[in-house]
């Protein structure tokens, strides 16, 4: 009888040492990551505009999950005969989906989730800064990525930021003037990792 429950309770125990923890993410691998630059062509107070940056994220199956940072300082503004430029800045979580990645052409989509600041300098004068004020920011987008080669893949996009936040600023400076349609070119150099296309 000894020998049975004895039987019994290593059996218990090697059952629960091999089980497996569920978890969320349980069926997502790591796989790979990616950095590089990009530019986004969109629009402030009413003036085209390119905001350069960049970011990086990690690869789990088709999703990709990671930062990025953005800005630009060419708009300009004149207020009461002064001319300042338009300084805005952001940065946050980069989220995407990618799908068919063993294709040279194939469909992606992220969603850009931030926070910032815009600046009004006097034109020309980094060091004197007059007006300021802080936003939240969102930017979801579609869009092709192709693979240039194994390590290096190139991604077009059309999307459209929101910005909340802004209101603070002279000159009829709030949160429409910097919601815009946006394209953007991303550069993602990285290690790709094994895709499973199925």
């Amino acid at each position: 009888m000894k020998k049975i429950k004895l039987i019994l309770l290593a059996s218990v125990f090697s059952i629960v040492l091999t089980a497996q923890e569920e978890t969320l993410f349980n069926n997502l691998d790591l796989i790979g990551g990616f950095g590089g630059p990009f530019i986004e062509i969109s629009s402030i107070n009413d003036e085209i505009t390119a905001d350069v940056g960049g970011g990086g994220a990690v690869i789990l199956n088709n999703l990709f999950l990671g930062g990025y940072g953005l800005g630009t300082d060419s708009p300009e503004i004149i207020i009461d005969e002064t001319k300042y430029d338009i300084k805005f800045r952001h940065g946050g979580l980069w989220f995407g989906y990618t799908g068919n990645v063993n294709k040279l052409a194939h469909f992606y989509s992220s969603l850009k989730l931030g926070w910032g600041n815009v600046n009004l300098e006097l034109n020309g004068d980094d060091d004197d800064e007059s007006f300021s004020d802080n936003f939240f920011v969102l930017t979801p987008e579609i869009g092709i990525e192709l693979n240039v080669t194994s390590f290096f893949k190139i991604g077009l996009s059309g999307g459209y930021r929101i910005v909340n936040g802004v209101d603070n600023l002279p000159g009829g400076l709030e949160n429409e003037k910097f919601n815009s349609p946006t394209g953007t070119i991303t550069f993602r150099f990285g290690g790709f990792g094994d895709w499973d296309d199925d």
